[in-house]
């Protein structure tokens, strides 16, 4: 609408046609998680993930509650390189920790933000000497499958050589997985057999057996095999979004005629809270705008709302007001009864407006 009138007065049109202002359902895809959902989804983590990469796990989802991160903040935050997201401490008395953003994010613009305190307590948390690198790097949970009790996974030099002689169902017996397995292994290391061995189905004598698993176990130092490769902000949004799934998180209920799919709580959910308890704790619009990064404060607005919530409005009213209980005496003295002035209910009625 105000398009449409920003042509007429240029001229562009003759008129200002008659439009509707439409009436829409929010459009946030979630909502702020409370606290005591968080703590779910931190007590959830092993589960997902397993007690070897719970704590690494744990930590990048404090980050996420105590920053406003995107998971893509979270994954280019750094200690010490300029060209990430990096912490830049006080020099002097009187100064607070900051973040810096590189023109690379979202909204294209190179931004010192306020680091929030929750943020700077973890982060110092960190022994100085070990301030190096990225901030947070989540151990991959990329876990064969058991099929039996005890299994191992030969080196790719042992793996070819049982190819060479033994097919996959005497090698999966072997080893203690599934076929499916073994082929995945032959595969990912580039393995292919000049002829298919249905004929070489016998058992794989025990000391050949014994000597590879002694050689696996040396090589991988442990029954699970991980990639070493640093996790993609995709997978780490997966992950917390499955995280958030066991927890039982829901945010969005299914409406079949709105539609709208159930939805459990994900990693932007994480960063709602974050601006929920900012906007609770009464923080300005103006600086919520600052700590999201929103490129247009219509996107504060309208996600948050850039109010107070209710409990903190109803704070207001009776710091404002005096409370009921006649605590707190009016300017003309302290009044009998419990009615409002005339003042006092156009100020009321005022706030009641704006909530």
């Amino acid at each position: 609408m105000a398009f449409v009138r920003y042509c007429h007065i240029l001229g562009w049109v003759d008129r200002v046609p008659p439009l509707a202002k439409l009436d829409v359902d929010e459009v946030m895809k979630g909502r702020p998680i409370t606290g005591e959902e968080f703590d779910r989804m931190v007590e959830t983590v092993p589960h997902v993930v397993g007690e070897r990469s719970a704590a690494s796990w744990k930590y990048v989802l404090d980050i996420l509650w105590e920053s406003a991160f995107r998971v893509a903040d979270v994954m280019n935050f750094s200690w010490d390189d300029e060209r990430r997201i990096h912490p830049a401490w006080p020099r002097r008395k009187g100064q607070y920790p900051t973040l810096v953003i590189s023109s690379a994010q979202k909204n294209k613009k190179a931004q010192e933000i306020p680091m929030l305190p929750g943020l700077e307590e973890l982060l110092k948390q960190t022994p100085k000497p070990q301030r190096r690198g990225w901030v947070v790097n989540p151990l991959p949970i990329d876990y064969q499958i058991r099929s039996k009790a005890e299994w191992f996974k030969p080196t790719p030099n042992d793996l070819a050589m049982l190819a060479e002689e033994h097919n996959n169902c005497a090698i999966a017996r072997a080893c203690g997985v599934t076929e499916t397995t073994v082929r995945k292994w032959l595969a990912n290391a580039g393995i292919c057999r000049g002829e298919e061995f249905d004929r070489h189905n016998r058992d794989i004598a025990s000391e050949i057996i014994t000597k590879v698993r002694q050689r696996a176990e040396r090589l991988l130092s442990h029954p699970a095999r991980r990639t070493e490769r640093r996790l993609t902000k995709e997978r780490v949004s997966r992950i917390v979004g499955v995280i958030g799934t066991q927890a039982g998180i829901v945010v969005q209920q299914a409406d079949e005629e709105a539609g709208r799919r159930l939805k459990y709580a994900s990693a932007h959910d994480l960063r709602r809270g974050c601006a929920q308890r900012l906007i609770n704790a009464g923080i300005s619009a103006e600086t919520l705008k600052l700590v999201l990064r929103h490129k247009d404060f219509s996107t504060t607005e309208r996600f948050y709302g850039a109010t107070r919530a209710a409990q903190s409005a109803a704070g207001e009213i009776y710091e404002k007001l005096g409370e009921s209980t006649g605590e707190q005496e009016p300017p003309g003295g302290k009044r009998d009864n419990l009615e409002f002035t005339e003042e006092e209910r156009r100020k009321l009625q005022a706030l009641l407006n704006s909530l």
